[in-house]
């Protein structure tokens, strides 16, 4: 990071700015920056004189305008970084052009809301005081730059040097006859590919292995093909000379003997049969901690493991090898027990084989990240090569051929001629957006001085506090560069768009020298130009700037606090504007003038959720890629399936996508019907055909309308968004269609993009969804640029834990501003460390680009908390707000996170306002209903709503769920899954310190789906369950129990209570049959076995009778419970699914997990209360139903090899909340009915 000091800036007039060399003027937000730059432009046109120019040349007769010093929009270049922007500007210097030529025809300025328009009016002034000016030529000249105004040399950053590089072709030494692609994924995939067969398939299997055990990206595992490719992009674009030499590569050939050196020393030792017996005893006696993982004695399978490892030794080792080093086994012993530990010399030789692992991990690691650098370069050389030898160029490939061109010394020399012949003056908007490529462009082109030594006029407008695009390559650093090297620079002190209150509050906050943490980094004290009454005028207590202070109890819990409390404030603020008491100017205030600006769009789903509840309309922006989307994933794999209708898994992808919205339940109804799937697959077909003869538009509206997905979309909360997107897709995916024709291109394409969306693609930016009167939920990143009346941004408190997302390749800067990329030297974690302050820095700019959308009124929110885990702390001081709040003894917040209460909370944002503008604080709103807007137009016209009717069928598909509630007659297509009732409203927190968590957990249907998921992925039989935790968590966020972005959890906390909960209960002996869970390997277990069971005449008062003959032995309970059973009698398809059907012993067994909450305490899991539980939920219905199904499976699979009474062993109910090891049979229910039984009831759901 530099160490530069700030520069003091002189204020900008841009009526007497000298309009010559290099400048730089920095534009604070809302300080009018686009009326600067069009008046510098206009002044260009004017030709307006230096002011600095030489006294006694002006009294010779130099004007301050003269025509013949003017020039025309094409001499000046005005560059900025995206289209939109292009557009605005070329608009507005339209509109400042006409302006101007309205004041010279009628002599007097343009009247603007009946006032003469600002720079119109100092114009018309200083003509009017110059009698050396020409009226009637500026006013000609005017006329002609209005006439060519569309010959303006107005564009992107790409566009001008692609232009450049065509007319200059010559001089740059650039082959001009090239297709310009905007994709090169396809190129850079084959490029990885074809480095993968050269560099890895030759390798030795050690490096193989090393590569799968490593990950290069967040959120995959393993280095391959796929993971490679991700990264190529940035790989290839790496510039070598930033990067800092690594430490000499090793020589893998010697890595690999050094390992099987170590690995030949611990073979040597190996005794697999010795050793066994020994671990097996050692257990038997009983020596170890509860806590050890060294039971050998129920399976043999990890000596063999260990054997063929040794035999063969990859870089990837048996777990177990871990656990029997000689340490280890020496930490495991209990105390009493120290002089019985195991002794072997393969204990010993072990760990010698971890520490030289240790070693040779630091040395594969620098031989992978030279690995890593060599892919770069082979990519970087072959992307050149390929697009030549295809006559390709991409946008980027404009910014580096002619920066390229201009380091030669030579061709720099012809173009910068050729550049200051056509244009005469340049002004670059956004200046600070620049990435060290395009600033070496810009500056070589027109920060070189002309053949007479002058300087063209260079004007740089940027702010580096709204430096905020360091992902796509952004670099402050250079802007930093410039602004010391510039003869002239200047700032803009005068707000014009936010109220003086707001504008004192942002001058507080950003006060402190290190409000920005780049020291060079300064906010100057700003002006406010509105100083009047607020054109806002609302009747609550609420000052201007708003911070909402609380108590929370965790991180989580006051997200959830922000959601609630800005949907109850805004519906509060709506409602007093029904009311006549909050208004916008004479208007009344309306869900479009208000704002809620989030960090990612996790919060931003939850407000838009929030403010649904209170009835509050709302409308998403960011500028996300539409690739990163749902409905691109869905209409991905609808176009798949168009394409090969006789695939039946990608129809059934397609199906329940959300474009096309099937339920699993109308699925299965679907398969089962042959003529309906027929149907499915001949419209696709017809889809197919069309998509060949009349192309890809044409097929999709085929589908948009015969689908009805317009209309089923649009039902939904968040319709307009995806139908928005679903449309936006489509478009996209026709505009290839000129270049990729075929399906099989198109698709491939698509793919690709779906995979890895580019997050620089303005044209893929996610659109408005609704242009309608709605509140506004926008990322930061989308808000730059734009102006709301109210702003909220409830979310400054909430950093991130992380700052840097990956660290494989660290960029950061040094004191002199030049950057620097660490792929793995020996100082990488003081790279990090720099690296870290840096994205720090750029956090506190979002917070400035954040607070300054505000035009009237801005809220604020910080939460106390009485006690915040060490990961919630990280995250917190990492959260802007937290740099730049002070105590009044001037401790910083940052400082003492989660240390401060309310009361101090408070002060620290009082202590920021001053006597007329003072800063409100107090808790979020109560709840105060919905808020119903105003219809002044009562006769509109009102959609009928929609509504679902099941068509009749002869035949009903049912599940045990809809019999036990008497609903199979409306049963035409369910889900089979029951996962223990009703979900209650409890949240999910650790468990208080006087109940175990088995009672204290979460109840209801999603706990069940949590649970039944970690049983269904753990391995029973597995000694290592440290690795349980991940499937844990994975489960609870599955199942809506856990934040996907929470960072509350502590590593020994809910996720290692649940484990250890669930170990006892695969541990627990089932009843009197004597094994446990944990005795069954994975090849035992069939998990989640669904069956479809046909009943050709399911009668279930008949089936109800058959429980009642006495000579069949059903618990009086469950034949009470049957008699509450509403009587069917139909034709139907049974679905269900059974939780786990496993063998022990050569018997099968169904067994069911159940978390029902019985009571607090063991006693209340005991048989009678099961049997209760049993009977009230009709759970014997289930299980019958269940033995039935098996019944069937089993005799079409083996037929009369098949016999009941020997090969079943049973039905087990696992009530897990009650089991434990060493509390008996409590939470297992067993019974085997008898095969009578079965026969009988098997008869009355019509079997054979």
């Amino acid at each position: 990071m530099s160490q530069h000091s700030a520069i003091t800036l002189e204020a900008l007039d841009v009526h007497a700015v000298p309009l010559a060399g290099r400048n730089l003027i920095e534009a604070s937000a809302g300080t009018g920056k686009t009326f600067n730059i069009t008046g510098l432009y206009a002044r260009l046109i004017l030709g307006a004189a230096d002011p600095d120019a030489d006294s006694d040349t002006n009294a010779a007769g130099q004007p301050c305008f003269d025509a013949s010093r003017g020039l025309l929009p094409e001499q000046i270049l005005l560059v900025t970084f995206t289209k939109a922007a292009t557009a605005e500007l070329k608009d507005r210097i339209r509109t400042r052009l006409s302006q101007l030529a309205q004041t010279f025809a009628q002599g007097s300025p343009v009247l603007l809301d009946g006032k003469p328009e600002p720079f119109c009016a100092t114009v018309w002034q200083q003509v009017q005081s110059d009698v050396r000016v020409d009226a009637e030529q500026l006013l000609n000249q005017l006329r002609l730059a209005l006439a060519t105004l569309d010959q303006a040399a107005i564009s992107t950053i790409h566009s001008f040097c692609q232009r450049l590089l065509t007319e200059q072709a010559f001089e740059a030494g650039f082959d001009f006859d090239r297709e310009m692609v905007s994709d090169e994924s396809e190129v850079l995939a084959q490029i990885t590919r074809d480095f993968w067969r050269s560099e890895v398939y030759p390798s030795p299997t050690f490096w193989a292995d090393y590569l799968r055990s490593i990950s290069i990206a967040p959120r995959t595992r393993g280095v391959n093909v796929e993971t490679l490719s991700r990264i190529a992009a940035s790989l290839a674009k790496l510039d070598v000379e930033t990067l800092l030499a690594l430490p000499e590569q090793p020589d893998l050939l010697a890595l690999q003997t050094r390992w099987n050196t170590a690995v030949g020393a611990a073979r040597r030792a190996w005794h697999e049969a010795e050793i066994a017996s020994l671990l097996q005893a050692k257990w038997r006696d009983g020596i170890y901690k509860k806590t050890a993982k060294l039971d050998f004695t129920a399976d043999t399978a990890w000596a063999s493991e260990i054997s063929d490892f040794l035999a063969q030794p990859g870089w990837s080792m048996p777990p177990e090898l871990k656990l029997l080093t000689h340490s280890k086994l020496a930490d495991a012993v209990l105390k009493k027990f120290q002089d019985q530990a195991p002794e072997h010399e393969f204990f010993a030789a072990l760990e010698d084989l971890q520490d030289s692992r240790a070693t040779l991990e630091t040395d594969l690691a620098v031989y992978f990240n030279h690995w890593l650098l060599k892919f770069g370069a082979y990519a970087r050389e072959q992307l050149v090569l390929r697009k030549a030898q295809a006559g390709q160029m991409s946008f980027d490939d404009s910014l580096t051929l002619l920066a390229s061109a201009l380091r030669d010394e030579t061709r720099a020399s012809n173009l910068i001629a050729k550049v200051h012949a056509k244009y005469r003056a340049a002004l670059v908007d956004e200046f600070q957006d620049t990435d060290p490529t395009q600033f070496l462009i810009i500056d070589t082109l027109f920060g070189t001085p002309t053949a007479d030594g002058d300087v063209l006029p260079f004007f740089m407008v940027g702010d580096p506090k709204q430096a905020i695009y360091a992902f796509r390559g952004a670099d402050v650093y250079a802007y930093l560069g410039a602004r010391e090297a510039a003869k002239g620079q200047y700032s803009i002190d005068t707000n014009y768009r936010s109220d003086a209150p707001i504008i004192s509050f942002v001058n507080r906050l950003f006060a402190p020298e290190t409000a920005f943490v780049e020291a060079q980094i300064q906010h100057p004290t700003i002006k406010a130009n509105q100083c009047g009454a607020s054109k806002c005028q609302i009747a609550d207590d609420r000052a201007a700037v708003h911070a909402f202070v609380w108590q929370a109890s965790k991180k989580d819990a006051a997200e959830k606090d922000c959601y609630r409390g800005v949907a109850n404030e805004i519906a509060g603020l709506l409602k007093l504007a029904q009311q006549g008491q909050a208004n916008l100017g004479a208007r009344p205030l309306a869900p479009g003038d208000m704002a809620v600006l989030v960090s990612n769009h996790h919060q931003a789903a939850q407000v838009r959720r929030a403010l649904a509840q209170v009835g509050v309309p709302s409308v998403s922006q960011s500028r996300d890629n539409v690739f990163a989307s749902s409905e691109a994933q869905g209409l991905l794999a609808l176009l798949k399936a168009v394409n090969e209708p006789a695939n039946e898994p990608q129809l059934r992808r397609a199906l329940v996508s959300g474009v096309m919205g099937y339920s699993v339940a109308q699925l299965i109804e679907l398969q089962n019907d042959d003529a309906a799937w027929l149907a499915q697959i001949e419209m696709l077909q017809a889809l197919r055909d069309e998509w060949r003869k009349a192309g890809f538009m044409a097929m999709f509206r085929s589908w948009l309308v015969g689908s009805q997905a317009p209309a089923r979309l649009l039902s939904f909360d968040d319709g307009e968004r995806s139908l928005t997107n679903l449309l936006h897709v489509a478009e996209l995916i026709q505009n290839e269609t000129r270049s990729r024709p075929s399906p099989a291109l198109l698709l491939a394409w698509l793919e690709r993009q779906v995979a890895e969306p580019n997050a620089q693609a303005e044209a893929q930016q996610m659109r408005l969804e609704s242009d309608a009167d709605r509140v506004k939920i926008v990322t930061i990143h989308a808000s730059k640029g734009l102006e709301y009346p109210i702003v909220f941004c409830p979310f400054a408190w909430a950093g991130r834990k992380e700052l840097l997302r990956d660290t494989r390749l660290v960029a950061f800067h040094d004191d002199d501003g030049h950057l620097h990329v660490d792929a793995g030297t020996m100082a990488k974690n003081e790279a990090i460390a720099a690296a870290e302050i840096e994205a720090y820095a750029e956090q506190m700019r979002l917070l400035y680009v954040a607070l300054t959308r505000a035009k009237h009124r801005l809220y604020l929110a910080y939460p106390a908390f009485e006690k915040l885990h060490h990961t919630s702390k990280a995250g917190m001081k990492n959260a802007p707000l937290a740099q730049v709040l002070f105590r009044d003894d001037g401790i910083r917040l940052r400082d003492q996170v989660g240390e401060w209460d309310v009361g101090t909370l408070g002060k620290a944002f009082v202590h920021l306002g001053a006597a007329d503008a003072p800063v409100s604080v107090g808790a979020w709103p109560e709840p105060g209903g919905k808020y119903r807007a105003s219809n002044a137009q009562t006769d509109e016209l009102q959609v009928a709503p929609w509504r679902n009717r099941a068509l009749a069928a002869p035949w009903r598909l049912v599940s045990f769920s809809s019999l036990s509630r008497g609903q199979a007659k409306h049963a035409h297509a369910e889900s089979a899954e029951d996962h223990d009732g009703a979900s209650t409203a409890l949240a999910l927190t650790l468990p208080p310190v006087d109940l175990p968590t088995r009672f204290t957990f979460t109840r209801g249907a999603d706990a069940g789906t949590a649970l039944h998921g970690m049983f269904e992925h753990w391995d029973f039989a597995a000694r290592e369950r440290q690795g349980w935790n991940d499937i844990i968590t994975r489960q609870l966020q599955r199942a809506g129990l856990l934040s996907l972005d929470s960072d509350d959890i502590p590593e020994q906390g809910i996720a290692s209570n649940i484990n250890q909960w669930l170990g006892e209960v695969i541990d627990t002996p089932l009843g009197d049959l004597g094994w446990r869970l944990a005795d069954l390997p994975a090849k035992a277990r069939l998990n989640e076995w669904p069956f479809l069971m046909h009943c050709p005449k399911l009668n279930l008062a008949a089936f109800c009778r058959v429980l009642a003959q006495p000579q069949f032995g059903v618990p009086a309970e469950f034949i009470a419970a049957s008699e509450r059973l509403k009587p069917e009698q139909l034709t139907a398809y049974l679905n269900g699914v059974i939780d786990l059907v496993c063998v022990h012993n050569d018997q099968y067994f169904i067994a069911d997990y159940k978390s029902n909450f019985l009571g607090d305490e063991f006693a209340a899991y005991g048989h009678e209360s099961m049997t209760e539980a049993m009977a009230d939920a009709h759970y014997y219905l289930q299980y019958l139903l269940y033995v039935i199904a098996w019944q069937r499976h089993m005799r079409v699979r083996r037929g009369d090899d098949y016999n009941y009474e020997r090969d079943f062993g049973g039905v087990l109910y696992l009530f897990i909340r009650g089991m434990h090891p060493a509390h008996g049979g409590a939470g297992v229910w067993f019974d085997k009915p008898c095969a009578p039984l079965i026969a009988a009831l098997d008869a009355a759901l019509g079997g054979q």
